[in-house]
């Protein structure tokens, strides 16, 4: 670890700053709901439920196999490499291919902040859960500073940065319209589809600008403001938890 990591360190210690990043929140609240013999749905599954930095892969697998079934779902050839499913189905939310009450759990990863449409999304997975299934969903808060920021910027220009910053392909980035991603949208879009909210856990993550040096230390200032101020209103990311009535 370099100085400017071990510096970055020292003082969220000393703030008393969390910086897990999300992912690992997500995969810890996760392997709570899921249960012995139930059927379970990934929606926009992609690669994997969580990177294996954010859960170990043996894991993932142990948390997999207490399941009759792990479906994944998604538009992206990116589900053909995904280790863990029983099933691979090539679909999009909003129009799932699967009989009504087939699944006891639907989960979605960083996948609602593409969705168009939030009520007929939610309609549809309500449809395909059975009485009392969860739809459990991690995805941005869209009141996070970086997050809104991000809304402003095109496209083209985004991929760029997310590489920079993140590491991570122009193939997995995709077009965002932040339909699900306030508590008010959140709350709205499931009563009129059904659900009841079960949880809404607003969470930190471990912020972006850690290989920056000095601002990777200030952004702990902001990451301790975004947790003290206003109940932590404006944190970066969203665990929420939905019970089909």
């Amino acid at each position: 670890m370099n100085f400017w990591m071990r510096g970055r360190s020292a003082i969220a210690r000393g703030l008393n700053v969390d910086l897990t990043h999300s992912q690992r929140h997500y995969a810890r609240i996760l392997e709570r709901y899921v249960k012995s013999g139930m059927d379970w749905l990934e929606l926009g599954c992609g690669r994997h439920i969580v990177p294996d930095w954010a859960m170990p892969i043996e894991s993932q697998r142990e948390m997999a196999g207490r399941c009759s079934r792990l479906i994944g779902v998604d538009a992206d050839g990116a589900i053909l490499e995904h280790p863990l499913l029983s099933s691979r189905v090539m679909a999009l939310g909003g129009t799932l291919p699967f009989r009504n009450q087939s699944f006891d759990l639907v989960t979605s990863n960083m996948v609602v902040e593409h969705v168009p449409e939030a009520t007929p999304f939610l309609l549809d997975i309500a449809r395909v859960l059975k009485p009392g299934g969860r739809y459990l969903f991690h995805t941005p808060n869209f009141r996070y500073y970086l997050i809104f920021i991000a809304s402003l910027v095109p496209d083209a220009v985004k991929q760029k940065l997310v590489w920079w910053l993140e590491r991570r392909q122009e193939s997995d980035v995709f077009h965002t319209f932040y339909r699900l991603n306030t508590r008010e949208q959140i709350q709205s879009a499931a009563g009129s589809a059904g659900f009841e909210v079960e949880a809404i856990h607003t969470i930190t993550s471990s912020g972006i600008f850690s290989a920056l040096g000095p601002i990777g230390w200030a952004e702990c200032l902001i990451l301790k403001a975004q947790t003290v101020l206003f109940n932590g209103r404006y944190n970066s990311n969203f665990v929420v938890v939905l019970k089909k009535r």
